[in-house]
């Protein structure tokens, strides 16, 4: 789940068994941010529909940027109340990404 759509947060939680909350430092996201919109300057991004250019203005950077002071608190005070059944896993940065993606690699391998 991605986390800017905080208002159906509570319900997406309701019906996850797990969460993975990528809590990257904000320059980093700032940064990707950028990067994508000259990489894909007026077109769309693989992952995005066809009809969605790749934009930026300052509403967005300033979202980003404000991410950490106006949003976070609220989604991490969420993920601390979740019902035991919920698995919760906060990744800070790439390399904890990487990780847990050859972990999980490794042990799909084991079960086949």
């Amino acid at each position: 789940m991605d986390g800017n759509y905080s208002n159906t947060l509570d319900i997406r939680l309701s019906v996850a068994d797990t969460v993975i909350f990528l809590d990257f430092p904000r320059i980093l996201c700032l940064s990707r941010v950028i990067k994508r919109r000259f990489m894909y300057a007026g077109q769309s991004r693989p992952d995005m529909a066809s009809d969605c250019p790749e934009r930026l203005n300052w509403e967005f950077l300033k979202y980003v940027w404000s991410y950490p002071i106006n949003r976070r608190p609220g989604i991490i005070k969420k993920l601390s109340q979740v019902t035991p059944n919920l698995q919760v896993i906060i990744l800070r940065n790439p390399t904890e990404v990487r990780e847990f993606l050859q972990n999980i690699s490794h042990h799909s391998h084991l079960i086949n």
